[in-house]
């Protein structure tokens, strides 16, 4: 008797509990639905910090909260070593703009930068914490699901209508001043190109990311078998959306993300491979083989095949000349590559590195290097551990950490949008402590 009580005096406390956190468990719905449009919604404030649809569900996340507070779940333990490391990323980034702050020049940029850099840590740091406390049912996890079917193909739509050109693709910024990197929209249109940039932002890396983590995240929460032909399909299509947003690091990404993926379903892989071929053939007998997919910047086609010539000068988009700037700034002062030349400061050289382990070095140093190698040492660790089926949050890290190599994948930059808030969101779902009901 003594055990059936307690079984129903737990089933009670997990009722309760998951009344007392539905609006918890909503604000995290609105978080994820709010992928869809990554835009800002309002310009108040610098451009960089203009208030995005995240920005309010995680305003709404803080609040759900902060009622229900008493009934969360206890943090897993893989999510509680991953918040150790957090917090000594973000003390160690303010230790870090404070020495640069005191040394820096009072009309420098980078003060600036760093301090939205610190806002926005501390922001994408927090969600992490909050999604870790959601109790989260298989139920609620098939709703999550649902949410990121509908906000992956709402992306993929958007990039692929701004890329035809259906909506002018200076219409989706008309609410806001054209001023800092928002003006490229009115740029393009007045050119009469387009481009494939969708709901998500200015950089065609962020769209390339968005799409990848949206894929990912999907695949996670899909554990019916019945599903595999609609991941298929959402694959397919997501592949090809990061291909007209013309990332050529997001495309690598992407294909190596799309062939670890088939390697687990080697019969879906041979039907996949089967379509290309057919498509393939059938367009170079009707001539479709003459037609190109063009964008504002000319052949997309050719753009995305300089990947395999990225050690031609030219392929680079002047990213050598930033590695050499950055490179240059910590070999004046030795000290530098240790502690680098403060966080916030790589915008002091004229821009970012666009190579991530230099981005970190040269505002941080090897120091910083190394705890940052760390704390994805440990997320790969535990997820390669505990993410339940196929590992996708596992393989889309990966994937990411690929595409490192060529831009600030997971830097705070303002060009990479919320894009960190949503990975870190993605993680905290991925290492769950299990709910069962």
């Amino acid at each position: 008797m003594t055990k059936e009580n307690n079984k129903k005096e737990n089933e009670n406390y997990l009722l309760l509990q998951l009344n007392q956190t539905r609006w918890l468990f909503f604000s995290l719905c609105c978080y994820l639905a709010s992928q869809s449009i990554t835009i800002p919604i309002l310009p108040i404030g610098p451009w960089a910090l203009w208030p995005t649809l995240s920005d309010l569900a995680f305003v709404c996340l803080i609040c759900t909260f902060w009622k229900c507070r008493r009934f969360t779940v206890e943090i897993s333990v893989s999510a509680k070593k991953i918040i150790l490391v957090l917090f000594i990323v973000f003390f160690g980034s303010i230790v870090s703009y404070i020495s640069y702050q005191a040394s820096a020049d009072q009309e420098s940029s980078g003060s600036i930068f760093g301090a939205f850099q610190l806002y926005r840590l501390s922001v994408f740091f927090t969600i992490f914490w909050l999604t870790s406390t959601v109790p989260l049912t298989p139920k609620r996890l098939e709703v999550a699901r649902w949410i990121v079917d509908g906000v992956l193909i709402f992306v993929c739509m958007g990039v692929f209508i701004t890329y035809a050109g259906l909506i002018p693709i200076d219409s989706i910024v008309a609410h806001l001043p054209k001023v800092g990197p928002w003006q490229f929209y009115e740029g393009i249109a007045k050119s009469g190109g387009k481009q494939g940039l969708g709901f998500v932002g200015y950089n065609r890396a962020y769209v390339a990311a968005q799409v990848m983590m949206l894929i990912g995240l999907r695949i996670h929460l899909t554990q019916n078998p019945n599903q595999a032909i609609q991941n298929t399909i959402l694959m397919v299509i997501s592949l090809f959306s990061v291909f007209i947003s013309e990332s050529r690091s997001g495309l690598v990404s992407m294909l190596f993300f799309f062939v670890v993926y088939y390697l687990y379903k080697p019969t879906h892989a041979f039907w996949v491979i089967t379509f290309f071929l057919v498509i393939t053939i059938f367009a170079t007998q009707i001539g479709l083989q003459s037609i190109e997919l063009n964008s504002n910047e000319g052949s997309i086609i050719e753009r995305q095949l300089t990947v395999l010539q990225a050690n031609k000068k030219e392929n680079l988009s002047g990213r050598d000349e930033r590695w050499v700037a950055h490179l240059a700034s910590l070999d004046n002062n030795p000290i530098n590559w240790f502690v680098g030349n403060g966080f916030g400061s790589a915008i002091d050289r004229g821009d970012n590195a666009h190579m991530l382990p230099l981005q970190i070095t040269s505002e941080t140093g090897l120091i910083g290097l190394v705890i940052f190698s760390f704390l994805f040492y440990l997320i790969l660790r535990h997820l390669y551990q505990f993410e339940i089926g196929q590992k996708p949050i596992f393989w889309v890290t990966v994937a990411f950490l690929v595409s490192a190599g060529s831009q600030e994948t997971f830097y705070p930059t303002p060009s990479i949008g919320q894009f960190i808030g949503f990975y870190l969101c993605s993680v905290a779902i991925a290492l769950r402590r299990k709910v069962p009901k």
